[in-house]
């Protein structure tokens, strides 16, 4: 019997058997990387090396802080000021100028037997000039113009008849599958590439950093296919959502795998197409393609071999005087015999690791900025700066130094650059959009489906210059597609590459302009977040009854009564549907046919078609404003403050730090109607936290809105008391801006759609209403006489109704509660009441 010889692979450390000492000196491939080497005799003293395992302290912030997000409806998430964000590393323009696709948190979708797939922030790399469905599709893949709704209903499992050279051998594994496709019998994605090679003078990280792999899908989970089939939303929309969510699914499996070559966050899905893309070495694309299909919790298959696209390694850039770049990691594991020290001394061993790191850094980079290291080890965060951009992958780098004693892992928007005030130079810049980069994104403009194609648009511009360009200004950017312009702020002068940048980025939809239409210094902000800066008056033009559609020119009186009837509801239709409305602002004027609108901006041009796109809302407006006024608004006299002791339950881990967690706190306020964002303060030694409220509710129902919002973060809040508003001005009851010039100014309402009363002051009045449309249903005398019952003041012996001049007579023996009056006739169904009153002669006896 011959003599069999153990042989290990030099490249993945697998073992096997050979028959006989013959097969030594021969060339064979590895059974399971597939990359050929020399066959030569064990050494004694060697070993087989065990992969590192992945990152438990980066995996806990992952499922704490993302797994916690809603799975509800919604839609994706639209620009908020104060959201946290940061810089990926740049790339070769060619390929994309960055190395990564850190992305968007989109809350995924529960629909009737469907599942909930948790939308963290998407993880993606950039790597090619265009997106990733555009630069891998074949000639087969162009003729895929059917709807995607037939796409993904075709996902139909059929057995593969390709067999795999490596015997099965997990009981769970899932079998392979392939896909049937009724629109092309041709793959999406072309047939792997054999052909490519890998320098082997490059190390694993940088093979990662420089290749992508791109796999086909083919087999999703029934309950991906369910939720697609019974979805009653857009089918474009709930692709894209679970694309999103299925990619960082496998992006967090994929770290607590043994793949060491794989670059977090830099997973892409598109189930539309069927494709899977990521970074890694291509010499572990089989292991890859193994990890996803034999894990239970990734609810797709993928085929076992990939396409491999080469990337460009970043070009080398000049340096730029006064900028530098802060990039911080989260150390997931320090020595033993350091963490020894560290545990005897804290401040000692904290001192000698960050002399090490300095001393390391600055042999191994010479783009690293001398004793720039920053330790903090009660959140488990290393900060240090360079002075270029560094690669995505240079974390992996640092990990392979052995003199290096700390193992680091990849934190979420880790790069920030850094100016000198000489460098700082504020600037706004417009582009004209040019066209869209899905040809059938135009069906989006139908009424329908015109609120979901302008998130999109709005999101994915957002993460193009929030997570990929330095300098982005929060809250800046305006897109405007009725103009088809797009603006925004940076904090110093853009590179004159921006537009080619921002066009080859993956989540934005748009093409814009080479150059800029129009440059220039900051000008008004857009907005006032949480504060009311301009009212608009739009006219209603069709009312939707029960089965009917009323067209104000053919059956005016039929709109005036439905808008009388729904008047109180108007808020209710828009609060949460419409940007920057200022809840409880909505008034309705039916005898003119007439809403008004408060906003915390300028209003965009296409405000009429964001109205007329919400689904349950039973109107629709013309396309052209009636007006648009400014508003007088006084934040001391409309804002009260409330305060909070706060307990953290969380740990001291870098997904804990006190930004991070104040990050999160401000993203859950910005949800109440009332709260008033970059209001919030936190002081973590004390455990105290304050909040800055319209006013309009009382603090019973305010305070539990806070407490109840913030829960789900693991913050136990308690309250302490309220400060009521400080200023001397006269502030509208509901917290909302007043109208220069208008009934407001005189203590009635808020808007231009009544005209000014004249009021009197005193006890005794006489007081004449006039009113425009009675719309209830029971007799006008007896609905006027309920709506002044309970109010002490009035004098119901002199109470009268004239009917043919719509008037409503009656005296007071008392001060007059204008507000109290206004909200009583409109829940009577008295709608475009004008109020007046006049003084009368004080009764005999009265100064006594």
């Amino acid at each position: 019997m011959s003599e069999t010889t153990v042989i290990e692979c030099p490249n993945c450390g697998a073992t096997f058997k050979a028959k006989s000492k013959a097969a030594l000196g021969k060339k064979v491939a590895c059974p399971k990387c597939q990359v050929p080497f020399v066959i030569s005799a064990p050494s004694s003293s060697s070993k087989s090396k065990k992969p590192q395992q992945a990152a438990a302290q980066q995996d806990a912030w992952d499922d704490l802080w993302d797994e916690e997000d809603d799975l509800e409806a919604s839609q994706p998430p639209r620009e908020k000021a104060n959201r946290p964000r940061g810089r990926s590393a740049k790339r070769n323009p060619s390929s994309g100028d960055s190395l990564k696709w850190i992305g968007l948190a989109a809350i995924v979708v529960i629909v009737g037997g469907g599942i909930g797939l948790i939308a963290l922030n998407s993880g993606g790399s950039g790597g090619s000039s265009e997106n990733l469905a555009a630069k891998l599709a074949t000639t087969g893949a162009a003729n895929q113009s059917s709807d995607k709704e037939e796409v993904s209903e075709t996902l139909t499992p059929e057995p593969t008849e390709a067999k795999s050279t490596e015997p099965e051998t997990t009981e769970n594994a899932k079998p392979q599958m392939t896909v049937a496709s009724s629109t092309t019998s041709t793959s999406a994605i072309p047939e792997a590439d054999q052909s490519v090679t890998v320098d082997p003078s490059l190390t694993p990280a940088q093979a990662a950093a420089t290749h992508l792999l791109v796999f086909e899908i083919i087999k999703l989970d029934s309950t991906i296919t369910n939720s697609i089939k019974n979805s009653r939303q857009n089918k474009a929309r709930m692709l894209d959502m679970l694309s999103r969510s299925t990619a960082q699914v496998v992006d967090t499996q994929l770290k607590k795998s043994d793949v060491l070559t794989f670059i977090p966050r830099s997973t892409q899905v598109d189930l539309s197409r069927n494709l899977l893309s990521l970074q890694a070495d291509p010499r572990a694309a089989r292991q890859i393609a193994d990890s996803i299909n034999k894990n239970a919790s990734i609810k797709v298959q993928i085929a076992e071999t990939a396409k491999v696209v080469a990337l460009e390694l970043p070009e080398e850039e000049a340096d730029e005087e006064g900028v530098d770049y802060e990039v911080k990691y989260v150390i997931e594991e320090i020595d033993e015999s350091i963490s020894k020290q560290i545990a005897a001394n804290p401040v000692a061993g904290e001192s000698v690791l960050s002399q090490l790191l300095n001393h390391q850094l600055s042999q191994k980079y010479p783009d690293y900025i001398a004793d720039s290291v920053k330790l903090d080890l009660e959140y488990h965060v290393m900060t240090m700066r360079m002075k270029r951009c560094p690669s995505v992958a240079l974390y992996m780098e640092i990990n392979s130094i052995p003199s290096i004693p700390v193992k680091l892992n990849l934190m979420i928007n880790n790069v920030r650059q850094l100016r000198t005030p000489e460098k700082i130079q504020p600037t706004q810049l417009t582009y004209k959009i040019k066209k869209y980069k899905k040809p059938d994104s135009l069906q989006y403009f139908r009424r329908d489906n015109y609120d979901m194609f302008r998130d999109k648009i709005i999101s994915g511009l957002y993460i193009a210059l929030a997570d990929d360009i330095f300098g982005y200004v929060p809250g800046s950017l305006r897109v405007d597609l009725v103009n088809e312009t797009v603006t925004f702020q940076f904090d110093h002068e853009p590179e004159a590459n921006l537009a080619r940048r921002l066009n080859q980025n993956f989540f934005n939809d748009l093409i814009l302009s080479d150059q800029p239409i129009k440059t220039g210094p900051p000008e008004p902000p857009f907005r006032t977040p949480g504060r009311p800066m301009r009212l608009v008056v739009l006219r209603v033009i069709e009312a939707d009854g029960v089965g009917t559609v009323y067209f104000s020119d053919l059956h005016p009186d039929e709109v005036k009564a439905k808008l009388a009837q729904d008047y109180d509801d108007l808020n209710h239709y828009l609060a949460g549907e419409i940007d920057g409305y200022i809840a409880d602002s909505a008034e309705g004027n039916p005898q003119e046919m007439l809403i008004a609108i408060q906003l915390d901006q300028i209003p965009p041009p296409d405000l009429a078609k964001m109205i007329n796109a919400i689904t349950l809302f039973d109107y629709k407006v013309a396309d052209e404003f009636v007006a648009v006024h400014e508003v007088q608004y006084d934040p001391e006299s409309s804002e009260k403050t409330m305060f909070f002791n706060f307990t953290n339950h969380n740990e001291k881990a870098a997904q804990f730090r006190p930004e991070r967690v104040r990050a999160k706190v401000e993203t859950e306020l910005a949800d109440l109607p009332r709260y008033i964002p970059g209001s919030l303060q936190m002081d973590f030694d004390k455990g105290t936290l304050s909040v800055r409220m319209r006013i309009g509710l009382d603090d019973r129902w305010e305070k539990n809105n806070v407490i109840h919002s913030l829960t789900r973060l693991n913050l136990q809040l308690s309250y302490l008391n309220s400060l009521p508003p400080q200023g001397k001005s006269q502030a509208h009851p509901k917290g909302i801006g007043i109208v220069a010039g208008s009934a407001a100014d005189k203590g009635q309402g808020s808007s231009m759609l009544q005209p000014a009363g004249q009021l009197a002051k005193g006890k005794h009045l006489k007081v004449t209403i006039q009113y425009g449309l009675y719309a209830g249903k029971t007799n006008i005398v007896r609905s006027a006489r309920s709506a002044l019952d309970g109010f002490t003041w009035i004098d119901l012996t002199t109470f009268q109704v004239d009917e043919a001049k719509k008037e409503i007579t009656f005296e007071t023996t008392g001060e007059m509660n204008v507000p109290a009056l206004d909200r009583l006739l409109k829940r009577q169904k008295f709608y475009q009441c004008v109020i007046n009153s006049e003084a009368l002669p004080e009764p005999e006896g009265s100064e006594e």
